[in-house]
């Protein structure tokens, strides 16, 4: 597999991460150090680069990297040189969960999905039930009314589809949506 030489979009962790940053202005050779700052899922990750000629190489271990919490981090890429600091580098960073760590009870399930599958569940049970409110002992129970479910599960289905037109993209396929023109 060929080298990266820029910052990844994603990573997983447990696995070995590498990328080769060349920088023309500030070059290795000249005594520039390169570093990282992730920051985000109250967790904090430093890295720093080793010289690789003029370049900055940069190599995560699994072992480092097995204890990446899962998440988006906001990351900065700086270098520093006799007490002189420039950015190079911002963006996010998603962190993929482990998967051969996790156990039986893992749940891949954005937010999203896991919210659209409870209303789904809630309009199946409730699809033979003509009881919208009820008092018992003195107790009032109320549903919510089943238009303002329908409703919000519209919205999670296309918050739903939103993220499924992401990650096809992300994998370089179709999203499965029409782009319609007009030509006059």
């Amino acid at each position: 597999m060929a080298e990266a030489t820029k910052e990844p979009v994603t990573v997983r962790a447990g696995d070995t991460i590498s990328w080769t940053k060349s920088l023309a202005d500030y070059s290795a050779t000249d005594g520039w150090a390169l570093a990282y700052a992730f920051r985000g899922n109250s967790s904090t990750i430093d890295v720093t680069s080793t010289a690789s000629g003029a370049d900055h190489a940069v190599n995560i271990a699994p072992a480092t990297s097995t204890a990446f919490d899962p998440g988006t981090y906001e990351v900065q890429g700086y270098v520093e040189k006799a007490g002189d600091r420039h950015t190079v580098y911002v963006g996010r960073i998603e962190v993929l969960p482990d998967l051969a760590a996790q156990g039986a009870s893992y749940d891949g399930r954005s937010h999203v999905k896991k919210v659209l599958d409870a209303i789904e569940a809630v309009l199946e049970n409730r699809a033979t039930k003509e009881i919208e409110e009820s008092t018992i002992e003195g107790v009032q129970i109320k549903r919510i009314p089943h238009e303002q479910l329908i409703a919000m599960r519209s919205k999670y289905l296309s918050w739903h589809n939103q993220e499924l037109a992401a990650e096809r993209l992300g994998r370089g396929e179709a999203t499965g949506r029409t782009i319609l023109t007009r030509f006059q």
